[in-house]
């Protein structure tokens, strides 16, 4: 229980470093030029706006390794567990997940839809792994050194919808924005572009849809862990 523990404790520190390393790296606007300039700034990324979620749960996960509880037993734990916990659930798996299976899978298909290529010569390759790939692997490892009890579905897939309508909703007002400004159709990222009215808002559902059931993944996967599957139980 003790070596459980400390691992958790020293993958939380670790990737709380990575990612503020890599929220720490200059972006130039001479080089990038409206990515960081437009309305919205770097801020309109999901990717950013995951890693600041990311480093935010693992720092709780610290602060909770010291002044909070890691059981399963409800009546038991802390505040500090519950919001880590809560958070988890409807929050940095769903959303942590989703970035990195998204990210991949359209970089795949066309990695100018998300990444074009002339941005390998302007960030390193172990940035985008910080961004893209580490936040996955993390909360599957993170999963296994840390007990986790899921809140009601209503409470976690309330948070999860709640989290992509905000996102959707503030895409459509930085393109509103941009619009006014610069009397520009620009949307955050290209394969927007290309994309119809009712192709658009089809994605945008397609996305949401598939973020609720990143949430479902989640809590089978919490559930049903080697060893600890009769153990595990949610509200």
């Amino acid at each position: 229980m003790l070596i459980r523990t400390i691992l958790g404790l020293i993958l939380s520190i670790f990737v709380t470093g990575a990612i503020v390393w890599a929220c720490s790296f200059e972006i130039q606007p001479r080089t990038m030029g409206e990515s960081v300039t437009a309305p919205g700034r770097e801020y309109k990324f999901l990717t950013v706006l995951n890693l600041h979620l990311q480093a935010m749960y693992y720092i709780i996960c610290i602060i909770n390794f010291c002044f909070g509880t890691d059981t399963l037993e409800s009546g038991k734990r802390s505040f500090l567990q519950k919001l880590r916990d809560l958070l988890f659930a409807g929050a940095t798996f769903p959303i942590g997940m989703f970035v990195c299976i998204a990210f991949w899978g359209l970089y795949h298909i066309d990695r100018e839809f998300v990444y074009p290529k002339e941005l390998d010569t302007l960030f390193p390759s172990v940035l985008n792994h910080i961004m893209h790939t580490l936040p996955g692997i993390a909360l599957c490892l993170e999963n296994l050194v840390h007990y986790h009890r899921y809140p009601s579905r209503l409470l976690g897939l309330s948070l999860v919808i709640i989290i992509f309508v905000a996102y959707i909703t503030w895409v459509h007002y930085l393109h509103r924005i941009h619009w006014l400004t610069f009397r520009e159709n620009v949307w955050v990222y290209p394969i927007l572009n290309e994309l119809s009215p009712t192709y658009r808002g089809l994605f945008f559902l397609g996305s949401a849809l598939f973020g609720i059931g990143l949430y479902f993944i989640g809590e089978m996967y919490t559930l049903f862990l080697p060893n600890l599957q009769t153990d595990r139980i949610t509200e």
